[in-house]
C-alpha cells in the first residue's frame, strides 16, 4: 500500500509539471487568465499543489524507508536467534573452579551445580578443589538474589559429606540440595553428565571422561543460548529424578533424616 501511494504521489507530481502543455488545461486554466491578479492566484495554487505533493512524496518515502529498516532489523534479530554463535572453551580443573566461582558472584537468577564423583571432594583432592568447595558456600551466601541448586551423587561417602554441609547452609533462603542415585559407588564415573549452569547464558560440561585434571583439559565452557537452554532442561530432569534432602527452612534434624532416609 505504501508503494502504491508513493507512485500515485510521484505520478501527480509529473502530471502537475506537464499540465501547462496539456491543451485542455492550457486553454481553460492558463490562457483564460485575463488579469495579473487572477494569473498570480492560479500560479500560487499550482505551486501550492506542487509543494503538497512533494511533501507527501517525501513523507511517504521516509516512512517506507523507516519500515524497511524496521523489517531488516527484525529479520537480523531473527537470524541471530536462529544462528546464535557457539562459543566453547576448554578448561583445566583449576581454571573451571576460578571461572565458575566468578560467575556465581555475578549470577542474577540461579546457579545449578552437579557433583557426581562417588567420593567427597576432600578425599585425596588437590588443594584447588578443596578451596573451591569452601569458597562456594561463601559465594552462595554473599549472593542471596540467586537460587543455588546442587545435585550430589547418592553414595554412602557423599551422604556423610552432605550431612557435614548442612550446618554451614542453615538460615539460607537460596540453597537446595538433592541426592541422585546413579551407578554403584565402585564405578568412578557416573552415567549422568555433570553440568553447571549460570542463568540462561553460560554452562559447563564437567569431568566428562575423568574427575582428575587432564593434561590438556577436563571441562568445557559453552556460551550459547540454545545449548544452555537444553542443558537447563537436562538439569531440571535430573533434579526431578533426585531425592531432595535440604530446602530453605529445613532444620538440621530434618536434613539428616532425609539424607539417611530415616523419615
Amino acid at each position: 500500500m505504501r508503494r502504491i501511494l508513493i507512485f500515485l504521489s510521484l505520478g501527480l507530481q509529473v502530471l502537475l509539471g506537464v499540465s501547462p502543455f496539456i491543451p485542455w488545461v492550457k486553454a481553460n486554466i492558463w490562457s483564460s487568465q485575463t488579469s495579473v491578479n487572477s494569473f498570480a492566484a492560479t500560479l500560487a495554487t499550482y505551486v501550492g499543489l506542487q509543494f503538497v505533493c512533494l511533501g507527501g512524496l517525501v513523507a511517504l518515502f521516509l516512512f517506507d524507508l523507516a519500515e524497511q529498516s524496521k523489517e531488516s532489523t527484525n529479520r537480523f534479530r531473527h537470524l541471530l536467534g536462529v544462528y546464535t554463535p557457539l562459543q566453547a572453551r576448554r578448561l583445566k580443573e583449576g581454571e573451571f573452579y576460578k571461572e565458575f566461582l566468578g560467575e556465581c558472584v555475578k549470577a542474577n537468577h540461579y546457579a545449578k551445580i552437579c557433583y557426581f564423583s562417588p567420593v567427597p571432594p576432600d578425599h585425596g583432592a588437590p588443594a584447588a578443589r578443596k578451596l573451591y568447595y569452601r569458597r562456594l558456600i561463601k559465594v552462595m551466601k554473599a549472593n542471596p538474589a540467586a537460587q543455588f541448586k546442587r545435585i550430589i551423587r547418592d553414595t554412602d561417602a557423599n551422604r556423610e559429606w552432605a550431612d557435614e554441609i548442612i550446618p554451614f547452609v542453615m538460615q539460607t533462603a537460596n540453597f537446595s540440595l538433592a541426592l541422585l542415585k546413579d551407578v554403584d559407588a565402585t564405578e568412578e564415573m557416573p552415567l549422568a553428565l555433570s553440568v553447571q549452569i549460570i542463568d540462561e547464558r553460560i554452562a559447563w560440561l564437567v569431568a566428562v571422561a575423568e574427575h582428575t585434571d587432564a593434561d590438556l583439559y577436563r571441562d568445557v565452557a559453552v556460551e550459547n543460548e540454545i545449548v544452555v537452554e537444553v542443558l537447563n532442561k537436562y538439569f531440571d530432569r535430573l533434579w526431578r529424578l533426585s531425592r531432595p534432602v535440604f530446602r530453605p527452612g529445613y532444620t538440621v534434624e530434618q536434613a539428616h533424616r532425609a539424607i539417611f532416609e530415616e523419615e
